[in-house]
């Protein structure tokens, strides 16, 4: 069963998308709540697939934009990243650039289209069924702002100094105070091996490996990867591995 959570202070809004919640095709639970502390708890002992947020969560506070701040909390913690955001807004102007900030979904704007959200939510609730599977995406923060990235895209990465250096087949994309050991803890589908400290290879990307001078190759990347050493012999056992399974 989909779970879902709703963040929505006013109590008519939040009764009326529970409301149409229920009417939904498929069975779903739902936890709505108007405080910020009761629901970043739920989120964080319930497996949530779907969060509708309204953006303003205290509307006489100045320039209240708490609904933003809650969703990323929830992107900061590994078990939450992956649900999807929707959005309740009011804000006409401000939709482009919360769809880039934390990645949400989608938006709902006030009032609320009964027929839309309804639509909206089976979307996202029913597409893991129609695809055969979706990508897989992690959450990084750097200057406040919160970024997703697919990790099949994901070539290798390095840390180093403090900063996670992460290679994608046209860009480097750089995360400080990611150690790398808390970013291998947030993949759960791909593959990484480290032939070296402080770096670890994608194995899907793997092109050849030159086990005597120590060198791997990977496709679309030009220059090889060293590898240690010390960690050569676990790192050819555990690829070697995964290639008679077939991987």
């Amino acid at each position: 069963m989909k779970q879902i959570l709703i963040l929505e202070d006013n109590d008519l809004t939040r009764n009326k998308l529970v409301r149409l919640m229920d009417t939904m095709e498929q069975e779903v639970g739902v936890f709505a709540f108007s405080n910020q502390e009761e629901a970043l708890g739920c989120a964080l002992t319930h497996k949530i697939d779907l969060y509708l947020v309204d953006i303003i969560l205290c509307p006489k506070a100045r320039n209240d934009f708490s609904g933003i701040r809650f969703v990323e909390k929830i992107r900061e913690c590994p078990s939450c990243a992956t649900a999807e955001v929707v959005f309740i807004t009011s804000l006409a102007g401000l939709e482009i650039d919360l769809l880039h900030r934390v990645h949400c979904y989608d938006y709902i704007e006030k009032p609320i289209d009964e027929e839309r959200i309804t639509r909206l939510v089976d979307e996202i609730l029913t597409r893991g069924e129609k695809t055969s599977k979706l990508p897989e995406r992690i959450y990084f923060r750097n200057d406040g702002i919160t970024y997703p990235i697919d990790v099949e895209e994901i070539r290798y990465v390095v840390h180093q100094s403090r900063m996670l250096f992460i290679y994608t087949g046209t860009e480097c994309i750089e995360v400080p105070n990611l150690p790398l050991k808390r970013f291998l803890s947030q993949v759960r589908d791909s593959v990484f091996l480290s032939p070296l400290k402080g770096t670890a290879v994608n194995i899907a990307y793997i092109d050849s490996i030159d086990y005597v001078n120590q060198y791997i190759y990977i496709k679309e990347i030009t220059e090889p990867i060293s590898m240690g050493s010390v960690m050569k012999k676990r790192f050819r056992k555990e690829y070697e591995a995964y290639v008679k399974r077939g991987y």
